[in-house]
């Protein structure tokens, strides 16, 4: 009996710690014909993966923001300060930006990553199931090489 109520508080300590993340109101939608911010469409894309899916999932999108390089994967962030390395991804909002064609990682490494980037690719999502729920990770996938550049 001890060992059931033990298991038991233990299960409520772990779901009370749990917080559910609220979105912010002053959110903007997406504009599809303008760069975005990256708080912008974290924020837009932060939801049911089968509504984002649907309504998302490999349309055009512009993003800007900066550049805080972890681990050989490229994200951006919408604040300068941030450049330094010193945030985890997963401590501020940011996106992933994928690129599989030849020449992306010799482009980034001739690039100031210090200054403001500006990309444009498809809108993708690398999903996470949970039990009966899902998390959705959204990235940019660069198609273009030119639609990646960084202010001069």
């Amino acid at each position: 009996m001890k060992r059931i109520i033990l298991y038991f508080i233990a299960i409520m300590l772990l779901f009370s710690a749990c917080e559910k993340i609220k979105i912010p109101k002053d959110v903007k939608p997406i504009d599809w014909e303008n760069y975005n911010d990256v708080y912008t469409v974290y924020w837009n894309c932060y939801s049911s993966y089968k509504k984002i899916k649907s309504e998302y999932e490999g349309k055009t999108i512009k993003i800007s923001g900066w550049s805080p390089w972890w681990y050989d994967s490229f994200y951006l962030c919408d604040d300068a300060k941030y450049v330094d390395n010193t945030v985890r991804a997963d401590v501020i909002p940011t996106i992933l930006i994928t690129c599989y064609l030849p020449g992306f990682k010799e482009k980034l490494d001739t690039c100031d990553l210090k200054k403001k980037c500006f990309v444009k690719g498809k809108i993708r999502f690398d999903t996470l199931e949970y039990s009966s729920s899902y998390s959705i990770k959204t990235k940019i996938e660069v198609t273009d090489i030119n639609d990646i550049y960084f202010e001069k």
